[in-house]
Order: C-alpha cells, then structure tokens, then sequence
C-alpha cells in the first residue's frame, strides 16, 4: 500500500522539504476521493506524473492510465515521432482517447493537456503535480527522448517559454494541490471493502451489484474462478489472489493488488494460532512496498483478542499500518474480526448470506452502515428517518474499551437491529452450542452491549446473574454484563394495540420460551388476564386475543385451530410472513404488530446502553 513517504520520494527533491512541511502544517483540505470519480494527474512536462501514477492508483484501488503511453500504443508509434509529424492529429487523439476513458480510474495526462484541454478535465478531481523550474529544466535537458516544441529556438527558450506560457494557464484551472490530495490518501477512515466473487459467479453482474452494495475491492481467486474468467469486465478494482496455481496474465495486468508470492499483497493462512514473535518472525524481510495479510485460526477464547490485537500492532509498527490486515478463522471469529477492522487496510466481507469466502466474515452492509454513521474522529453523517440512535465515535476510550453493539443469536440474517441501532453494531451469528460465558468475558472490552434473541436469553440471564430467567439485553458494566428484559416494553406495545383492536381483556399467549415472561410482565401491568398455551397443550380451537411467540422455522402443533381468533405476530420481516401465512392456513386473523414490540424495546435498550460505562 502507498504512503505518503513513497510519495515523497518520487516528486521533485527540490519541493521534498517544503511539501513535507506543509503535509505536516496546513489543514486538510479534501474529504476524501470520491468513488466514480477520475483522478488525473496534470502538470509540467518531467514533473513526475507518469511515476507516481502506479502508487496513487494502489492507494485509491484504482485502475492506472497514462495516457500518452495509452496514445503510443493505440497509434504503434513513438510520441516524439508522431508529433513531430503531425502535432494536430496527436492532439485531437489525445482528447478522443480522454474523453472515452471509463470514469473513476487515476490517469496521469501530457505536460501540454492542462493547458489545451481543460474543458474536458469538468467532473473530475485535477491534481496538480509539483515541480520546480530549475528541475523541470534539468530533466528536460537530459532526455532527449521527448518531441521539441518549438523547435526553430534554443531549448533553453523553448523551456522557458513554454513554462511561463503553460504556468499561467495553470492557474486558471481549477485544481487540488498534490499536498492535501496526499493528505487525503493519508487520512483512510476505514479499511478497503472487499467482497470474493463465489465460484460459477457472473463477473460483471457480482461485481456490478457489489459495487453498489459499497464494496470497493473485488477479489477473484484462482481457485474459485477458471482462469478463462473475463475479468476485465469488471466494475470493481481487481484484487487477484493466486491460490494453489499462477492467474493469467491478463488477470496480472489488471490487478490493482496482487494477492501471490511475487505480488504487492502477501498472504500467510496460518494452521494454527502464532505468537506475536512468531507472526513477526515469519513477516520478517518482506519488501517495504507489499502488503501483509496475516491469517489465524481464533483459538482459544480468552487469548484471542489480545493476542491477534497484538500482532496487529506489532505488524503495523515493523511494515505501516496502511499495509497490514489481520484476520482470524473460525465459528466464532466475526466479532474478533470486527474488531480488528477497526485498524486492518482491508476488510474482507460477504456480500450476503448467501456465500461467505471464510467463516467469520461480517456482512458488507453492515460494515457498510459503521462507515456511514460512526467514521473515525466522531464526525458523523445525519440519521436516517426512523433512527433509534444517531452514531457515537467507536475509537477507543481511554480505558482502551470501545463502544461497539451487537446482536447474539442462532438466526440473526434478518434483524433489523442494525438498522435502529448506534454504530457500530454486529450481527453475531452463534452456533447454538457455543460456550457464551467465556465469549462474552473475551467481547468485553470490545462491545458495550448486545441485543440477545433465541436462543440465548436464558443462558445470557444465568451469564448475567438476572432476576429474571430470560434476558434480550446484556449491558457492560463493573467486570461483567447486567442482563435486562427490554421485551416488557415491547410486550406492553402489542398487548395495549391488541387490547385496543379486540376490547379482549383476556389474551393467550402461544408458546411458553423467553418473551413470554415478558408477556405475563406486561399483561400484569396492564390488568390482562394471560393465558399460556404450550405445544404440547394446543389440541383444540382458539377464540379472541392471541399473540403467537413460536419463531418462524418451528411448525404449529398439528391440533392447533385458530376460530377467528386475533392473532398478534411479534416477529417482522420475512419470518413475520411465514407465521402471517400459518396464521391464516390455521383459521386466524394475523395482525402484524411485530415492528411496534421491536421499537418499543429497542428504544429502551438504547437508553441502557447509553448509561454503559
């Protein structure tokens, strides 16, 4: 990955002091680069443009273009010799190849295409790469491999002629200066997005609809994909990871990282979880210019964290951390995952639920979302309508806590709890088996809280030492969680419209797991007689107020009917159509009040989490 050094590095020595100055001194003036948007390189003739090209675009996980090496490859002819014979028709293609170049790459341009072609550079983010006259009339001298412009005059005259004719039109351009152009790239608030594309995966179509999903990277593995894929349609930056055999040629070229032994991007899947020293060790020697990923098993739980965090920080202190992705394996590692891609260069994401590249990867919306509501530096863009909580910062405190949420639960794809809820907010997804006390104790320092659903909330309520035998919400506090029922509130929302859409003041709840308690709470409250019937009792009809707590994969109990009865669904999304339809199918009348219990609790969660130390 590039760095402001090896930019340094490569522009005029004469200016290396003074940009490095004002890298350091002056405010910052971009806000990033904006995706879709093509960067051009403009400037002198010998300013560097065609040289830092190749580093700006692996900074922005770009395609690179130079154009006049592009001209000279189209034509099957030297610059110099095509513009000696006829400078009209090279500049005519000049525009032509511009204009038709697909938007959103890097493209280093002629030393004259400022001056003669500004009106096509409308839309486009112009940077303007420096050069001091003494070094532009150094270079120039000593390559004799570049046209004359004015060839009936000295090229001392034609040096500085052109230069003093050219730095005026310079300036009546609109353009960014190379220093905060570079200080953007210095700023990444975030990883890179990369999605895989699955194996038997549409190129264009996969990539197209990634790409609009918020990835940034599509990586294509030569274990996945034949190596007759055409690649080259599609509408991500390519990352090309070389497994178990070398990808194309083709493929190579169009690489913005190369994920291989040879490449800019070097993998090691370790078999087993490694020592910092050993992690360092391994990494030892590798090329200032590459980019380490570095992969483990999870292990052992209670030293998961602090030991993956470690060699993350040791990594990025020996190779940059603009370079250095950590990732770990494993049923269990999403959250850990999450963490580290608080400070990882890439993230390496599922576009879906449809197909994941390694287990423990988070969902792209989701990193999506974190990016969106809770960036770096507790800047923030604004809620979006229906916002349960606009988004605190999620960098580490003080105490070296963060303040990330989650969702625990064997089937969490469609909760909406991310949609409401601060970010950053994970959805966890739990074998039903897993050992939560020791999970929740190595999450600790990472996560404030977490939303907890089936089928955990006992175990989450004997974890938290609760009151209560069911618990839906854990809250960080002293050495542990306190474990909470924010359901009354979201059982008190339903049972109050049932009330009010049926006059009943007796209502029966099918199914007796952990909203139910909640239920009976509520009911108590509200001076409602409740009934609870469980599968093993539902041998006969059912008349009047019914509220059904069974999740969507669980079927009726085969005796059950429903004569009319109003039947209250608490899940939402697509589980709320599945019972909506079994409702109906049983004789019922199914009243979707799944959304209300859902916000109505989630409200009072926030307000525990916010009282989170």
């Amino acid at each position: 990955m590039t760095t402001l050094v090896d930019l340094l590095r490569h522009l005029d020595p004469r200016l290396r002091d003074r940009l490095a100055l004002e890298l350091a001194q002056r405010p910052v003036g971009l806000e990033g680069v904006p995706r879709g948007v093509t960067v051009v390189l403009a400037g002198h003739r010998a300013a560097g443009k065609s040289t830092v090209l190749p580093l700006v675009a692996q900074a922005l996980g770009r395609p690179a273009i130079d154009l006049d090496a592009e001209l000279e490859r189209r034509a099957g002819r030297s610059l110099r010799s095509w513009f000696e014979a006829d400078a009209a028709s090279f500049r005519a293609a000049e525009r032509s190849v511009f204009a038709a170049l697909p938007p959103g790459g890097v493209v280093a341009v002629g030393g004259g295409f400022l001056s003669l072609h500004a009106d096509l550079l409308r839309g486009c983010l112009t940077v303007l790469v420096p050069v001091t006259f003494e070094t532009f009339v150094e270079r120039l001298s000593a390559d004799r491999s570049r046209p004359r412009l004015m060839p009936a005059v000295s090229l001392h005259e034609e040096l500085t002629a052109s230069w003093s004719e050219r730095e005026a039109k310079h300036r009546a351009v609109e353009t960014v200066s190379f220093v905060d152009f570079m200080r953007a790239l210095a700023r990444p608030s975030r990883p890179r997005r990369v999605v895989t594309l699955p194996p038997g995966a549409d190129v264009a179509a996969f990539s197209q609809k990634a790409r609009g999903a918020g990835a940034e990277l599509l990586e294509v593995r030569t274990d996945l994909s034949p190596p007759d894929a055409e690649v080259g349609a599609s509408a991500l930056p390519l990352l090309i990871a070389e497994r178990g055999r070398r990808s194309p040629e083709e493929w190579r070229r169009l690489a913005v990282l190369l994920d291989a032994d040879d490449g800019s991007l070097r993998s090691h899947h370790a078999a087993a979880p490694m020592t910092t020293d050993e992690a360092l060790a391994h990494w030892q020697g590798v090329s200032d210019h590459v980019h380490v990923k570095h992969v483990e098993p999870l292990g052992a739980l209670a030293s998961a964290a602090p030991r993956l965090l470690q060699t993350q920080r040791a990594l990025q202190q020996a190779h940059g951390a603009e370079r250095v992705t950590v990732l770990c394996t494993g049923p269990l590692a999403l959250p850990f995952r999450a963490v580290l891609a608080e400070a990882n260069a890439l993230d390496y994401l599922a576009l879906d639920d449809a197909w994941s590249a390694a287990p423990g990867q988070r969902r792209l919306d989701d990193a999506v979302r974190t990016a969106r509501r809770s960036p770096p530096g507790g800047r923030r863009s604004a809620a979006a309508p229906g916002d349960v909580d606009p988004s605190p910062t999620h960098a580490p405190r003080p105490d070296g806590t963060t303040r990330r949420l989650g969702i625990l639960g064997s089937a969490v794809a469609h909760s909406r709890s991310p949609r409401l809820h601060a970010q950053p907010f994970d959805r966890i997804e739990l074998p039903p088996d897993v050992d939560l006390p020791g999970l929740l104790s190595a999450l600790r320092p990472h996560y404030r809280g977490f939303a907890v659903t089936s089928p955990f909330k006992k175990a989450a309520a004997r974890v938290a030492e609760a009151s209560r035998d069911a618990v839906n919400t854990l809250v960080r506090e002293g050495a542990g969680f306190s474990g909470h029922n924010t359901d009354r509130e979201g059982a008190m929302a339903v049972l109050l419209a049932l009330r009010a859409r049926t006059g009943a003041a007796r209502v029966t709840a099918l199914g007796d797991g952990g909203v139910t308690g909640a239920l009976r709470e509520a009911a108590a409250q509200l001076g409602l007689e409740l009934s609870v019937v469980t599968r093993a009792e539902a041998n006969g009809p059912l008349t009047g107020a019914v509220v059904w707590t069974w999740p969507a994969p669980v079927e009726a109990p085969p005796a059950l009917r429903l004569a009319g009865a109003q039947v209250a669904v608490i899940a939402y999304g697509a589980p709320a159509q599945v019972i909506a339809r079994r409702v109906e199918q049983l004789g019922g009348t199914p009243v979707r009040l799944g959304p209300r219990w859902f916000i109505a609790q989630a409200r009072r969660q926030r307000a525990l989490w916010e009282s989170s130390p």
